[in-house]
C-alpha cells in the first residue's frame, strides 16, 4: 500500500495524528500519478491545506505541467488567496494544454464574484479553443440565463440536452422549462414539465414547475407540485400564495383559507395571504375569520389599500358604519380610493349625515359615472334629498345604461 493510500485511509478513519508524517513519506516515495490522485482526493475530502502541499511539490518537480498550477490556483481562490491564485492562472500561456482549464477556472471565479461580463469573456475564449466542449457551453448557458439573455441560453441548453439530462448536478430539463418560462413560452415550458415530470426532483424545480402550470391554467398540476414543495419544506413561504391562487381558480374556498392560514404561520408579513384568506373566509360566511385576517393584515401593512377596502366592504355588510368611516379618517383625499369614497357615502347616508354622504358621492362620481349600481344608489340618495335637478341628470345617464329598470323609469317620468 502506498503512503498516499495510507494517508487517505487514516483520514477516512478519522485518525489525523499522522497526517504530516504520511504526507511527507508520500511526497518522498510515491509516483507522480499517485500523488496527483492523492491531491484530488484530499481536495474532495476538504483537506485543502494538505492538497496544496502536494500540488506545490508536483509543480516543483514538473514546472511545465500547468494543470497542477490550475488545480492549485482553484484551491487558492476558494480559500480566499485570490492574488496568488489569479497569478498562477494568468501565467498559464495560450500554448499550454492546460490553458482551457485555466480559462474555465477564471470564468468560475469571476462569475462567483458577480463579474458576469468578465466571466463570459473567458468562456467565449474557451469556446474558440474547444467549440464542442460541453463544459464551456454549459457555463455560457448559465451566464446567459443569469444575465437575462434567455434566447441564447435556451439554444445552448437545447444543444446540451441532446447528449445528457444533467450537467454538474444541474437538471437540464429544469433549466429548459425555466428558460422557456422566462421567455414567456409557458405552453412550451408546461409541455417539457409534463413529458419529464420524473426529472423534476429538487424543491426549487418543483416550485418553478408549479408556477409554470399555474400560468397555463393547469391548476391541478400546479397544486400537485406546490403541495410537494410545502410537504418537503413547510417554510418555503413563496409557495403558499401560488397554491392559494390555484385553489382560488377552482373555487375551493376551504383550501384557499387553509393555505393562507398555513402560510401566515410561517410568514406573517405576506399581505397577499391576508387578502386571499379573508376573501375565501367571507365566501364561506366565516365573517369573524375574515375580519380577523384583515385587521391583522392592516396592522402588518397599514398602507395596504386593498386590505383596507376589503375590510370596508365587510364593515358595510355588517352595518358597522362608524367603523367603516374610521378606516379612512387619518387619510387625505389624495390617498383615498374612489371605492372608499363610495363606501363612506353609503355609511354616512345610513348615519343620516347627508352633507358628508353627498360630498363622498360626488368625490366617487368621476370614477363610477358609468357604473349602474353606483348611479342607482346615488339617485336614491339625491332623490331623498329632493334634489330634482341632480336626480334627473343622474337618471338620464342611468337609464341609458339600464333602460330595463322600470322603477327608475317611473321615477324619471314623475319628476
Amino acid at each position: 500500500m502506498s503512503y498516499s493510500e495510507q494517508l487517505l485511509d487514516a483520514i477516512q478513519n478519522h485518525d489525523f495524528s499522522s497526517n504530516q508524517h504520511l504526507l511527507k513519506e508520500a511526497l518522498n516515495n510515491d509516483d507522480p500519478e499517485i500523488l496527483s490522485s492523492l491531491a484530488s482526493n484530499l481536495t474532495g475530502l476538504g483537506f485543502t491545506d494538505l492538497a496544496k502541499q502536494v500540488y506545490r511539490a508536483l509543480i516543483a518537480k514538473f514546472p511545465r505541467e500547468d494543470l497542477f498550477k490550475v488545480y492549485l490556483a482553484e484551491i487558492l481562490l476558494n480559500d480566499g488567496d485570490e492574488d496568488d491564485g489569479l497569478s498562477l492562472l494568468y501565467n498559464v500561456s495560450e500554448e499550454s494544454s492546460a490553458y482551457l482549464d485555466s480559462l474555465l477556472v477564471q470564468a468560475d471565479y469571476y462569475q462567483t464574484n458577480g463579474l458576469i461580463e468578465t466571466a463570459k469573456d473567458k468562456l467565449l475564449q474557451a469556446l474558440k479553443l474547444a467549440p464542442q466542449e460541453d463544459a464551456v457551453k454549459f457555463g455560457l448557458a448559465e451566464l446567459d440565463y443569469l444575465s437575462g439573455d434567455y434566447e441564447q441560453a435556451l439554444a445552448l441548453y437545447q444543444d446540451l440536452i441532446q447528449r445528457q439530462s444533467s450537467f454538474s448536478e444541474v437538471n437540464l430539463y429544469q433549466r429548459l422549462f425555466a428558460t422557456n418560462a422566462k421567455l414567456g413560452k409557458y405552453e412550451e415550458a408546461a409541455q417539457i414539465i409534463r413529458e419529464h415530470s420524473d426529472s423534476i426532483l429538487d424543491i426549487d424545480s418543483k416550485y418553478e414547475a408549479g408556477l409554470v402550470m399555474l400560468a397555463v391554467g393547469d391548476d391541478q398540476q400546479a397544486i400537485k407540485y406546490l403541495d410537494e414543495v410545502i410537504k418537503q419544506s413547510p417554510d418555503y413561504v413563496n409557495a403558499y400564495p401560488l397554491l392559494a391562487q390555484a385553489y382560488e381558480h377552482r373555487h375551493d374556498n376551504e383550501q384557499v383559507l387553509r393555505t393562507a392560514q398555513a402560510g401566515l404561520a410561517y410568514n406573517e408579513l405576506d399581505e397577499t395571504l391576508y387578502s386571499m384568506g379573508a376573501r375565501s373566509a367571507a365566501n364561506l360566511n366565516e365573517l369573524d375569520t375574515a375580519q380577523s385576517l384583515l385587521e391583522k393584515g392592516l396592522k402588518v401593512a397599514a398602507d395596504n389599500s386593498d386590505l383596507r377596502l376589503q375590510l370596508s366592504n365587510l364593515y358595510l355588510h355588517q352595518r358597522r358604519d362608524q367603523d367603516n368611516i374610521a378606516l379612512f379618517k387619518n387619510l387625505d383625499n389624495e390617498s383615498i380610493e374612489p371605492q372608499a369614497h363610495w363606501n363612506m357615502a353609503l355609511s354616512y347616508e345610513k348615519l343620516d349625515n347627508t352633507e358628508k354622504a353627498q360630498s363622498e358621492f360626488l368625490l366617487a362620481y368621476p370614477d363610477f359615472k358609468e357604473n349602474p349600481d353606483f348611479l342607482r344608489q346615488m339617485i336614491i340618495f339625491f332623490n331623498a334629498q329632493n334634489n330634482v335637478d341632480i336626480t334627473k341628470q343622474l337618471l338620464e345617464k342611468y337609464l341609458r345604461l339600464s333602460p330595463e329598470d322600470d322603477e327608475m323609469q317611473d321615477l324619471y317620468n314623475n319628476l
